[in-house]
């Protein structure tokens, strides 16, 4: 049974403009809106579509200088409340072909902080734990947003040569690691609820067990015990990354980083294959497949085909030499399977979340239920979109996964782990 409000959302505060004279309620011209989370950039962004036909935004000279403040959420009761404020860094404007006195803007906005940070510098060393350097760098850009951050192990001295607050935190990501996680992939993102400095093994690690599951039909006439219709995917698109001859010549599944030690004047050797290593990264499945099959890992992928050389240059060990060739292989994996879905308006999905995608499909020409073997499984949320329009809701997600979920007949052909 469907739901009517399964796409709807409601404004819970008036949408206003404010700028340097006052406030200009936009309620009425609210046309349609977008807020974008993306896992691998460091700002919530927005669009905002007015359309005036009483001239009321014609007393505002844009100059960057406004906000605009959002305050929304699905219809059902235990949705998300997203509460967000927005700073215009960019206008456009279009008058109607058929009434010159109709205008339609369109309102470019990042979160504030995007701005502050834009025009400071750190120049600063420091000599403490990465994840506590992110903290007081953080703590200079005054935000009362919050900030979440994953611990890092050690503790190194670092020169951070005036870079803006962001630059500073895309140079700790670099270096930062977790001596409990392979390849310690560290990232720095905002969602709309805060600030995060996060290792997206430990998120996966921490959400796959717990993963809601969205449901994708293909066949109308297939039925599910659970009739929610906001966890139904309304599209599903899939991009495989299948050019073997790139990961050859890339050497992504088989690279090198010489590290050169100047002091000792020695060389310091890391390597990744896949074939040996695939065991010991976190998957997002449990019983994970990896992406190709052995007899091409064997003929071509095991190969070191790429080699980095790096300087050291000091006498602190911070793992980079060893962190560079892994997270290389787990970032060119988790790249590698991309989907895109369409879900109901959900505003409690944010970047950093795991889903599990249940695909049903039929089995031959029966009326039996099956779950399709490469599709189904469980996804890293990479990109949230929320789209608004007058009366419609829906989210736009865009999953990525480092291997597929090990539910096929012959598992023989490819490497497989069950942790």
């Amino acid at each position: 049974m469907s739901n009517p409000t399964a796409n709807h959302f409601e404004l819970l505060d008036s949408l206003e403009i404010f700028y340097e004279k006052g406030k200009v309620d936009v309620t009425d011209a609210f046309y349609q809106m977008s807020v974008t989370e993306d896992l691998f950039k460091n700002s919530v962004s927005c669009t905002l579509d007015l359309i005036d036909s009483v001239d009321s935004l014609g007393k505002i000279d844009f100059d960057g200088t406004e906000t605009f403040k959002l305050l929304f959420k699905g219809l059902k009761e235990s949705d998300r409340i997203i509460d967000i404020t927005f700073r215009v860094y960019k206008v456009d404007i279009n008058v109607s072909p058929d009434k010159a006195d109709i205008k339609t803007y369109r309102l470019h906005g990042v979160t504030p902080e995007h701005v502050t940070q834009s025009t400071m510098d750190i120049n600063q060393s420091f000599k403490m734990p990465i994840s506590k350097a992110v903290e007081n760098v953080f703590s200079k850009i005054g935000s009362k947003r919050e900030l979440e951050v994953d611990s890092t192990t050690g503790s190194y001295t670092y020169i951070v040569p005036g870079m803006t607050p962001f630059e500073t935190f895309e140079f700790l990501q670099r270096r930062a690691y977790d001596s409990r996680y392979r390849a310690s992939m560290f990232l720095f993102y905002e969602t709309v609820e805060g600030f995060k400095f996060k290792n997206v093994e430990k998120l996966i690690e921490e959400q796959r067990d717990n993963a809601p599951v969205f449901r994708y039909q293909p066949v109308a006439n297939l039925k599910t015990e659970d009739d929610d219709p906001t966890k139904n995917i309304e599209h599903l698109e899939i991009k495989a990354n299948k050019n073997v001859l790139k990961k050859i010549k890339s050497g992504a599944y088989a690279n090198a980083v010489r590290e050169i030690d100047l002091v000792n004047q020695t060389i310091n050797s890391s390597e990744v294959r896949v074939k040996e290593d695939f065991k010991t990264f976190v998957h997002l499945d449990k019983a994970a497949m990896s992406l190709d099959s052995k007899a091409i890992i064997d003929e071509s992928l095991n190969i070191i085909n790429s080699t980095k050389w790096i300087n050291k240059v000091s006498d602190q060990d911070d793992k980079r030499g060893q962190l560079i060739p892994r997270r290389r292989f787990y970032f060119d994996c988790l790249s590698q399977v991309e989907t895109r879905v369409v879900i109901p308006g959900n505003s409690n999905l944010s970047v950093g979340n795991v889903i599990d995608i249940d695909m049903l499909e039929l089995a031959g020409k029966t009326e039996t239920k099956t779950q399709e073997p490469k599709v189904s499984g469980k996804y890293l949320v990479t990109q949230v979109k929320h789209l608004l329009g007058r009366g419609t809701y829906r989210t736009n997600l865009l999953l990525n996964k480092e291997s597929y979920n090990a539910n096929v007949e012959d598992l023989s052909k490819n490497l497989v782990v069950v942790k």
